[in-house]
Formats: structure tokens, sequence, C-alpha cells
């Protein structure tokens, strides 16, 4: 399982400025925070849908995977964003 403790410094800054993005772009918005929260799960699932088609894979494997990606995300710390959106 990736997780960013677990991460090179380069992928940990990559993955941290792409959070630090979305963060920004969800703020702005105007969307409530659960609307934004839904419109990444929809973003995650286009996302594998994508990457199904290019593996020539199923899309709901994919999507199940993202799902998972998506959890643990959500176990991971969000003070790697800090140095991004000060």
């Amino acid at each position: 399982m990736l997780t960013l403790r677990q991460t090179d410094n380069a992928l940990a800054d990559r993955l941290g400025a792409l959070a630090a993005h979305v963060v920004e772009h969800a703020l702005a918005s105007g969307l409530t925070w659960e609307q934004a929260i839904m419109a990444f799960g929809v973003a995650s699932k286009a996302i594998a849908v994508k990457a199904a088609s290019q593996a020539n894979a199923s899309p709901d494997q994919y999507a199940k995977l993202a799902e998972k990606r998506l959890k643990s995300g959500m176990d991971q710390s969000a003070d790697v964003l800090q140095a991004y959106l000060s």
C-alpha cells in the first residue's frame, strides 16, 4: 500500500502539490465541502475508468481499486499539505 510516509521525498512532494492544488480549487469552487468531497469521488472513478481503458482492463476492477486508494488516502495525515497551502 502506498503511503506518504513510505514514499521518497520527490513522490511525496508531487502528491502533496497535487493534493494542495485540488484543495485550493475545491475551496474556490463555491461548492460545500460535502459537494466537493463527492466531486473527488466522481473524479476518482473517472480516472480509474480512463486508466482501465488504457490498460484494456475492467473498469469495475479499477473502480474498486480507486475506492481502496481513496480510503487509504483518508488514512494519511494532511500535515504534508501545510507547506503548499500557506
